[in-house]
């Protein structure tokens, strides 16, 4: 009889810590799963794939920023002060057109007052599998709304530790990290021409002279559909400004004029801009015509990764319209990429 009493009373035991410990992750909740912040909480954003799904089903916006690493240097104040409203920014470093995606559809179902979203679209990925995802440990327990698997979480003791770090900058009198900082890789890095040339050997010059291939071709309008237009198509009451990622002048030389694929680039630049111009609620633009910035290795910390300068131009530029792709000026902004990179002297950068 003793020892079922000593069962009882340890299992009881067990089960009352175990629901103070989960109870302690669920009231903080700082991966924003059940709720948004609290009030007076200095809550530490710096975990994307483990945040970002329950920023935007539980914080209060209309405007939402996502992408890739090309989106964390923005910064939501100027986007504020720029188009207005509210935003939150949640980019995916590494992220494919799949993953992003996936992520605006549960920003779209989880916030009708959602109106405008801001997305660069990085041209190096426009001819990925529409479903090719780059990484294998995503937390999609996070993600869907199955009470059962939350466990992984609301039992997990580096959330309880991390619970316990929030409570200490709360007590220090730490502030909340905003959207401008989230995210921001600008001072980790160094930037301009030293730096960006240690990231990489120059290829030996190949001759390809292909155009796209058919397969090439079909793969990638899978992904523009399946990824960017059908999203928008189904939600015609939100603006998107979508712009294409503007790559150093280092990018243009190893992986297109190296490699022998100009006229193979500008035909999947054709293509791609072709495609996205069919969608009405899609404000697409480029900016690979403004060479001050894609020749200026300054605003580089390697071939693709441009500064937080450029991102502040980039919401300038898109405000203002200029850069903005349409179905009577796509072909002449072709045909100037095609004249500048195709004549620029690439030996000069190693000179």
């Amino acid at each position: 009889m003793k020892a079922k009493v000593w069962f009882g009373c340890a299992v009881s035991g067990t089960l009352l810590s175990l629901a103070v410990f989960a109870g302690y992750i669920i009231t903080l909740d700082p991966f924003f799963h059940y709720h948004g912040p609290l009030a007076g909480i200095s809550y530490k954003l710096d975990n994307s794939r483990y945040q970002n799904d329950g920023i935007v089903r539980n914080f209060s916006y209309d405007t939402l920023i996502t992408g890739t690493s090309m989106v964390s240097n923005f910064k939501t104040s100027e986007c504020d002060a720029l188009f207005g409203g509210v935003s939150v920014k949640t980019p995916f470093h590494g992220g494919t057109f799949r993953e992003v995606n996936d992520h605006l559809k549960a920003a779209i179902h989880a916030n009708p007052g959602l109106r405008t979203v801001i997305r660069c679209l990085d041209q190096g990925n426009f001819t990925q599998d529409k479903d090719y995802v780059n990484y294998e440990d995503i937390p999609y327990y996070l993600y869907d709304r199955n009470p059962f698997n939350d466990m992984e979480y609301i039992l997990n003791k580096d959330v309880f530790m991390l619970s316990d770090k929030i409570l200490a900058d709360t007590s220090e009198g730490k502030e909340m990290t905003s959207f401008d900082e989230y995210m921001r890789w600008q001072g980790e890095y160094a930037f301009g021409k030293e730096a960006v040339l240690a990231t990489y050997t120059r290829p030996e010059r190949s001759s390809y002279d292909k155009g796209l291939a058919d397969e090439e071709r079909e793969q990638t309008l899978e992904n523009i559909r399946q990824n960017v237009t059908d999203t928008a198509r189904e939600n015609p009451d939100i603006t998107f400004y979508y712009y294409i990622s503007p790559y150093s002048i280092c990018y243009w030389d190893v992986y297109i004029m190296q490699q022998g694929k100009l006229d193979w680039h500008m035909e999947l630049q054709k293509l791609v801009i072709e495609e996205i111009l069919t969608c009405d609620n899609i404000r697409l633009f480029g900016f690979d015509d403004h060479t001050e910035i894609t020749c200026d290795l300054e605003h580089y910390q390697d071939q693709m990764h441009y500064d937080e300068e450029v991102n502040s131009l980039i919401l300038l530029w898109m405000k203002e319209g200029e850069g903005r792709l349409t179905r009577e000026n796509y072909k002449a902004y072709l045909q100037r990429l095609y004249e500048f990179y195709g004549a620029y002297d690439y030996d000069s950068i190693y000179t």
